[in-house]
């Protein structure tokens, strides 16, 4: 029984010794292979040329203000008025530094819930990142700052990210989800989407404002409702409907969306808000 069995064993082994694979699937499998390099090396090689302008566009930009500084300077003929106008510069400055340590400290939070990452390509991610740091960047400049909480973080959306040096943003940044934040646990949540039947009409101190983070063309339907009604939240819209034209959806993108919260509490009137942060392509005729 043993001789048999090891014949078997032999003959098998004979078999795949003996066995070729055809030259061209050979061939073609390296070919692959070093087309799916080449398409991983010119990614890499975009991305690099990327940061590389946006540090080229940095120092462009930085001595294209010190050169309007300087002909501004230029246009003063007392020293006194040269004297204001640093006084000026100077109290704009510490109002951004202050504002800065303001968000941190407000009792009005809302978070980008960043839970869509199979929703989006690349191109979308980029813009994504792109939206906060705007969110970032007006958020310091207005009269009440809101605090930013941004969960949800996956490598793709860090690495654009990190390209506005997030790191440094005085905001809560986590890839764990919002509710498992330990600041925000057994908080009253409201998930803002389009497609919810209430409408907000203030905003309260007590409430945490979810905003999908999701860049989505062309729109999906539904999609922050549903992601409210899996995460069984509260949702409402802002009471903006009437007030966009009838051939326009009613999706705002996630800057602007959350930039609604600290500019109503300035104006304190959502017409008055919507006419100061929302593009004119949205407005009725």
């Amino acid at each position: 029984m043993r001789y048999f069995i090891k014949r078997i064993f032999l003959n098998i082994h004979n078999y795949f010794m003996d066995f070729q694979i055809p030259e061209d699937l050979i061939t073609e499998a390296r070919e692959d292979k070093l087309q799916k390099k080449s398409r991983q090396d010119k990614k890499d090689e975009k991305d690099n040329n990327y940061q590389q302008q946006k540090q080229e566009y940095r120092k462009i930009k930085h001595q294209r203000e010190k050169q309007l500084r300087y002909e501004k300077l230029q246009q003063f003929k007392t020293q006194e008025e040269i004297d204001a106008y640093l006084k000026e510069r100077k109290l704009a400055k510490q109002f951004k530094r202050e504002n800065g340590l303001l968000q941190t400290q407000s009792k009005f939070r809302v978070v980008i819930d960043c839970g869509f990452e199979d929703s989006m390509a690349e191109r979308e991610q980029k813009s994504l990142a792109k939206q906060m740091s705007h969110l970032y960047s007006e958020n310091r400049k207005l009269k009440f700052p809101i605090k930013i909480f941004i969960t949800n973080i996956y490598p793709t959306l860090e690495k654009w990210l990190q390209v506005f040096n997030y790191e440094k943003w005085p905001i809560t940044a986590s890839k764990e989800p919002f509710y498992e934040i330990e600041e925000l646990k057994g908080s009253n949540f409201v998930y803002l989407t389009p497609d919810a039947e209430e409408e907000i009409q203030e905003i309260k101190e007590d409430e945490v404002y979810i905003i999908g983070g999701l860049v989505d063309k062309p729109i999906i339907k539904n999609a922050t409702l549903n992601r409210a009604q899996m995460l069984n939240v509260r949702k409402a819209k802002l009471p903006i409907g009437g007030m966009i034209k009838a051939n326009f959806k009613k999706c705002l993108n996630v800057s602007t969306a959350a930039l609604f919260i600290p500019n109503w509490l300035e104006l304190r009137d959502w017409q008055a808000t919507f006419d100061k942060i929302v593009p004119l392509k949205f407005y009725k005729d």
